[in-house]
């Protein structure tokens, strides 16, 4: 009796396995998350300034829909969001010694970098192949996609300045200045060195027309992964930018009444800069969804 209930039970099995409905049919709505198994930087470079925007080693950087109009047919959309933040502190303590002149100086320095990055592309897909797990698709879509950037600059410091005498070559007090300031930049970066800085507009602003081809393989049921290939153009334009500069700087002498000077700089940085580019596209990702 036991071997004809586990006969059954396996005969069952088999016959649901036989029965069980891999591709997608009409009215079938599929969901997909798209894995990244390495270290995607996207850069974007111009006069030497790179905004880097680094996603690995393993993330989610875009999520798709799917809605199948018929068994050959399906509307689709691919979501991107991403944000990106850093902060760096920097305690200062360092001594700048010119023989003659000297400077102690102490104080923070604070750095916090922002990006924020999304992304949208509707398309539309056309299925064919009589394979039972198996599915080929070739289509098309429309991109957008925009990345801000936010970088503020705080410091607070002490600059102790002394003078060697010539009478006894030792470093006598002179004057102390203080500073405190904060920074902010919008859509651009600060290049530079030494007294010489310029700014490039880093938040670009990007349209796509990509030709796709793709596969669906169902592992089980309404499991499936798969991968994507695509020949695509995509035209990139930056958005304006600004800088924004408040400064407090108050120089204490040895003898005398201490000197305040207060500054603030705004500057806006509107150039036209585009790009386009014409490529062959491939996702390095692990396309893994589910048909409902």
């Amino acid at each position: 009796m036991k071997k004809v209930l586990v006969f059954i039970l396996i005969m069952s099995g088999l016959a649901s396995v036989a029965q069980a409905q891999y591709k997608p049919e009409k009215g079938n709505f599929t969901t997909e998350l798209q894995f990244s198994l390495f270290n995607i930087n996207a850069k974007f470079d111009y006069n030497d300034e790179v905004a880097d925007f680094s996603t690995g080693p393993f993330t989610m950087p875009g999520l798709r829909f799917r809605y199948f109009t018929s068994e050959k047919w399906a509307i689709r959309a691919t979501l991107g969001f991403n944000v990106d933040h850093d902060k760096v502190v920097k305690n200062l303590d360092y001594t700048i010694d010119n023989w003659n002149r000297k400077e102690v100086i102490t104080g923070e320095n604070t750095v916090k970098n922002r990006y924020t990055t999304f992304s949208i592309a509707p398309g539309l897909e056309y299925h064919f192949g009589s394979w039972e797990r198996m599915s080929l698709y070739v289509g098309g879509e429309l991109f957008f996609g925009i990345t801000t950037s936010k970088s503020t600059i705080e410091e607070n410091t002490k600059a102790m300045h002394y003078t060697r005498s010539y009478y006894d070559d030792e470093y006598h007090y002179e004057k102390m200045v203080s500073f405190e300031g904060t920074a902010e930049a919008k859509n651009c970066r600060r290049g530079g060195y030494y007294d010489y800085y310029y700014y490039t507009q880093n938040a670009p602003m990007s349209f796509g027309l990509n030709a796709l081809f793709g596969m669906d393989f169902y592992i089980y049921k309404g499991l499936y992964m798969g991968a994507e290939f695509g020949l695509g153009y995509t035209y990139q334009t930056y958005l304006k930018g600004s800088y924004k500069e408040n400064s407090t700087t108050i120089t204490t002498p040895d003898q005398g009444t201490s000197e305040i000077k207060e500054k603030f700089n705004e500057e806006k940085f509107e150039d036209k800069i585009t790009s386009g580019n014409f490529s062959v596209r491939y996702n390095p990702m692990i396309r893994l969804g589910w048909r409902f």
